[in-house]
This record gives structure tokens, sequence and C-alpha cells, in this order.
């Protein structure tokens, strides 16, 4: 059986234009789109609304990813529903000055008695002259996507 449209979704005429835009032009991500749709087929201003269920087989979620945008949608979010939120994460341990510090580290001289560089003397390098604690494959990746080698 079907679930009741807990959660209606009006939208205006410009509202309907800017979701239209969104999902016809093929500049935005996969999960803006199917936000975008999920709205577009829930909108009950012209017509009778269709089925959570319906509209999560046609756009291809699962239920409650309908039911969570409609529900965004209903909270007042409005067209903001189909933005990404911001996640939270781990800080990055390596900012462009310590990124500054590995890369003047790896382009110098290496020291006395060694004929390069190694990751572990940089990072040691790196932690004396910038207190940040960080390991060789840190440095590693860093290097890395500075397209930078040892070599």
């Amino acid at each position: 059986m079907a679930r009741k449209v807990e959660y209606p979704v009006i939208l205006t005429a410009d509202e309907k234009q800017y979701l239209k835009k969104h999902t016809s032009s093929g500049t935005h991500g996969a999960r803006t789109i199917k936000r975008a749709l999920i709205l577009l087929k829930a909108d009950s201003s012209e017509h009778y609304p269709i089925d959570d269920e319906k509209i999560a087989e046609e756009v291809g979620c699962s239920i409650s990813t309908v039911h969570n945008i409609k529900l965004r949608f209903a909270k007042g979010e409005r067209l903001k529903t189909i933005e990404e939120k911001v996640r939270m994460g781990r800080p990055r341990k390596i900012d462009g000055k310590v990124e500054a510090h590995i890369i003047a580290t790896a382009c110098s001289t290496p020291p006395e008695g060694r004929v390069r560089w190694t990751l572990q003397l940089i990072a040691d390098s790196v932690v004396a002259l910038t207190e940040t604690p960080c390991s060789y494959t840190t440095i590693s990746r860093t290097l890395k996507k500075m397209n930078l080698s040892l070599g």
C-alpha cells in the first residue's frame, strides 16, 4: 500500500523552471540532479503527486531518500534541498605553509653525508621546522599531489 503524502511539495513556476534547468543542463552532479527530479515528480501544484515508491523507482533511489528530500523541502529549505550539505570531516594536517616547507625541503640540497632526500628525512625536517606532526606517508602524498619525485 502506498504511503500517504506527509510532506506536500508545492513548487512555484520559478522553482520549477530552476529545477528543470538543473536537470537538463548536465553541469551539475548526479545527486543534485536526482534531488531536483524528486522534487519535480513530487510537485502537487498542477497535478496529484506521485507516490514515494513510484518516484523512487523512476529516479533510481530508495524510498527513504525521497521521503528525506520532501521532508527537507517542507521544513523550509525549499531549493536549498538539492544542494549538498556541509559534511563533517577531519581537518587537514598539511596546509599551504607546510606544503611549501615540504617542497622547499625536497628541492634543496640533501644533508651532509646523504646523496638525496628520503621521505623520512623530509618528514623529520618538516616536524623540526613547523612543529606539525606528519609521517613519511603524508610527505609522500603531498609530493605526489604536487607531481614531485625524489628520484
